[in-house]
């Protein structure tokens, strides 16, 4: 049942999007349905409905934005009529004139041959899949095959009312024109990085609200509204897609277009989208809120995301300590202009992408034994490596490992990282002078542990302990996050996904002229040391 195909919609979350105003009238030979005097024949229209008015009918559909809708019926769609009895009896399938085209279906004739009808006016109901002409189930799990596409609705839980009318038509026959009494979600999300855009799918979406929006409900009065579930209950309804494409970056129903029936009424959302990245195999979730969200009777409620907005993008800010230029620049695309798959997957070689002695990309060579040479170009705002100590000290409660948080770079969706205490949160330390006693940018030392006695509580800045899960609840205002985005080193990226490697401004000041110090985590471990400067780490801001 019911697919509707919206070649255009509105920009906003509260857009409507309603169906039709004047009657697509078919030829009374062309109506009419072959059988004896023994069948009653319901003819159900679809109206075209303006853009303006309130939909009456929602089952299959074309629309253009800012024209008419026209609604059409599905060949396995059924109602219920009302009989003199005051019983319902349910119709056979729809059928359509033989001249009818799969797109010109706004009118269907239903056959009964149950119950006798001898009044001229007489109530119709539409209850999708249900057996029951009184109850509706709006389903928690709903399944859309393909983008645009509307066929779901039926076992999905759309439901709708009319009153049939004899009026001048041949005995036995009645009209009658739907209304529809569930509400309706069209989600139509984006990806703005033309880069990331191509490479991501959406392949579920998960609304949840503040009461129940799913579940069997009573239609015993012909409405949901102002209803709660009878029986299955549910705050939650689940659409999963078949990896509908996020390449666009403009709202498009034709890409990516998602529909879900819900139980009319006001609520608060949260809407879970999750995406999938097949290259590097990562998937998860981009959650957006809506609050004191109407969904009417009847009415198409359009929902637009600009998934990867909250997202970070890495692409770009890896260095060679205080290089000019980043590690990849110039080396970063293919012949075809898309990014090398070797800068989103670890290990896998990129022939002569790395930096060469000389180059901008090539690191800052300055050093002075015992003496502070702080960076000049692209670390220079990088912490120094005292103030780096203070975050990778275990016992302030500064790190948190989380598996699940997304960022991106290079095209590709990644995930994972740690969530660490900003200097300005307390208890964290505000400070760049010296770490417990020792200034290690000028003392010689290319490791940052720190004597027992200066450090009673073992506060050293090299250890290797799991990280604490999750980031407590309300505190996301005190921390901040840096993805595990690997490094580089020579032709290959290393370690995505499973550590963050990050330039402090200091080199070093020991025997090592090639040295600098970087901060370094994985799950399991954190610290603060110094390493050769031709690896390419990140330059990211630390609050």
């Amino acid at each position: 049942m019911k697919t509707l195909i919206k070649l255009n919609m509105l920009l906003v979350i509260t857009g409507i999007l309603t169906a039709c105003a004047s009657e697509d009238a078919q030829q009374k030979n062309e109506a009419e349905l072959p059988g004896s005097n023994s069948f009653v024949t319901f003819s159900g229209r679809q109206p075209k409905v303006n853009p303006q008015q309130p939909a009456k009918s929602r089952t299959t559909a074309t629309h253009t934005f800012g024209n008419t809708a026209q609604v059409l019926w599905e060949a396995t769609d059924k109602i219920w009529v009302q009989a003199s009895d005051g019983q319902f009896y349910q119709s056979e399938a729809a059928n359509f004139a033989i001249s009818a085209t799969p797109t010109d279906h706004s009118r269907a004739n239903f056959r009964l041959s149950q119950g006798h009808y001898t009044t001229p006016n007489t109530e119709v109901r539409y209850v999708g899949t249900s057996t029951n002409a009184n109850t509706v189930t709006i389903a928690a799990t709903q399944t859309q095959a393909s983008p645009n596409d509307f066929s779901h609705l039926g076992t999905a839980g759309d439901c709708g009312t009319a009153t049939a009318h004899s009026g001048d038509r041949e005995a036995g026959d009645y009209e009658f024109t739907l209304a529809h009494k569930a509400s309706y979600l069209c989600f139509v999300p984006r990806c703005m990085n033309t880069d990331l855009a191509p490479n991501i799918f959406l392949t579920k979406i998960t609304v949840t609200a503040n009461k129940p929006i799913a579940g069997k409900y009573d239609f015993t009065n012909g409405t949901l509204i102002g209803k709660t579930p009878v029986a299955s209950s549910s705050n939650t309804i689940t659409l999963t897609t078949s990896n509908f494409s996020l390449n666009t970056q403009v709202s498009s129903v034709e890409t990516n277009g998602a529909y879900m029936v819900i139980a009319p009424g006001k609520y608060n959302f949260t809407i879970s989208y999750t995406i999938k990245d097949p290259t590097t195999n990562v998937e998860g979730d981009i959650v957006k809120t809506l609050s004191n969200f109407d969904c009417k009777e009847g009415d198409i409620n359009d929902i637009t995301a600009w998934i990867e907005k909250d997202l970070e993008d890495v692409t770009g800010t890896y260095y060679m300590w205080d290089a000019q230029q980043d590690y990849w620049a110039g080396h970063d695309r293919g012949a075809d202009g898309k990014y090398l798959r070797g800068l989103a997957v670890n290990e896998i070689d990129m022939p002569n992408a790395s930096p060469t002695t000389g180059s901008p990309r090539w690191y800052n060579p300055v050093y002075a034994y015992k003496v502070s040479k702080p960076a000049t170009h692209s670390a220079i705002q990088q912490p120094n490596v005292n103030l780096m100590c203070h975050w990778a000290i275990p016992d302030w409660d500064q790190a948190h490992w989380d598996s699940n948080k997304l960022w991106f770079g290079y095209g590709h969706l990644q995930k994972g990282g740690i969530w660490i205490r900003k200097r300005t949160s307390p208890p964290m330390v505000n400070k760049d002078w010296d770490f417990w006693g020792e200034d290690f940018r000028k003392n010689g030392l290319e490791q940052t542990y720190v004597p027992a006695a200066l450090s009673p509580n073992n506060n050293a800045s090299n250890n290797h302990y799991t990280l604490r899960m999750p980031l407590p609840a309300g505190q996301e205002s005190n921390f901040f996050f840096l993805p595990a985005s690997g490094y580089g080193i020579g032709n290959r990226m290393r370690d995505i996904g499973r550590g963050g490697h990050y330039w402090t401004s200091t080199p070093s000041s020991g025997s090592h002229t090639d040295y600098a110090f970087y901060f370094y985590f994985n799950q399991s471990e954190i610290h603060v040391r110094a390493w050769v400067r031709t690896v390419g780490s990140r330059i990211a801001r630390f609050y």
